[in-house]
């Protein structure tokens, strides 16, 4: 998986990738090229990927490989996402192979493919047989058939058993947890990437604009969520301009191409 072409299978086969279009990669051409040269990248370190879905978002995955949503190309195009703050996101997801972030998560999540396959069948089952919406379901099922199995173990005075199942099952739960909060921390990470890069206020200005209205995790749901919200990382990002409100206007930065194709 650590060879160029292995990870070319793996990014098309996990995460959906796809070389661009020729229009595709006319389109990216400019801000691409920006991007790197911003950064100091070889054109040939990483390779640029599109991922087809109606969410705008970009991703770094594995050691060489960079992928923007369809959505984001459309967004793009209509002028909606200047090319200043498309640059800024390149150099964000450019930021996590700086930071070292996303070699072993491309690994991790092609091996994890059966199971994530897996969890999904037996989470519509759980959801049939639990009356319930389907992560709740499962969390029950699992939940109640853990806590009897480790229960009937200590009974049975299995106690090599009974703490093999027990520490399975907090596994479960703080493995989980562990991932989402190093994620979380890796966003920031890359986030500081761009800031070092003078593109503090373009990112928090992209952000916004990629928001599409989507409702951040609330409650316990939180501490499982792999990204920090958007507004916590406009935050962030302001802070690190001296600006004190995320409502404070986002200006582009001189120096930063922002006309659109001719």
């Amino acid at each position: 998986m650590i060879t160029r072409v292995g990870e070319r299978f793996a990014v098309r086969a996990a995460c959906r990738f796809r070389g661009p279009s020729p229009v595709q990669a006319a389109a990216l051409k400019s801000a691409w090229a920006t991007a790197l040269r911003t950064t100091g990248t070889a054109a040939g370190d990483v390779e640029l990927y599109v991922q087809t879905a109606r969410t705008p978002n970009a991703y770094a995955a594995g050691g060489r490989s960079v992928a923007v949503t369809s959505r984001v190309l459309e967004d793009y195009d209509s002028g909606r996402l200047p090319e200043d703050q498309l640059v800024a996101v390149l150099v964000h997801e450019l930021g996590h192979h700086a930071t070292g972030a996303t070699r072993p998560m491309l690994l991790v999540s092609f091996l994890a493919a059966p199971w994530r396959l897996a969890a999904s069948l037996l989470t519509g089952l759980a959801s049939i047989l639990a009356n319930r919406p389907p992560r709740r379901g499962m969390a029950i099922v699992v939940a109640a058939g853990l806590a009897v199995a480790v229960t009937r173990a200590l009974q049975q005075g299995q106690w090599l058993v009974g703490g093999v199942l027990a520490f399975v099952g907090l596994a479960a739960v703080l493995c989980p947890l562990a991932d989402a909060a190093i994620s979380r921390q890796s966003e920031f990470a890359a986030d500081r990437f761009a800031v070092d890069h003078g593109l503090a206020l373009e990112l928090a200005a992209a952000l916004r604009a990629m928001d599409d209205g989507r409702r951040g995790a609330c409650g316990w749901s939180r501490l499982m969520t792999p990204h920090p919200t958007f507004e916590q990382r406009i935050r962030a990002l302001l802070a690190a301009t001296g600006s004190s409100s995320s409502s404070a206007p986002l200006r582009p930065r001189a120096g930063i191409v922002t006309g659109r194709r001719g």
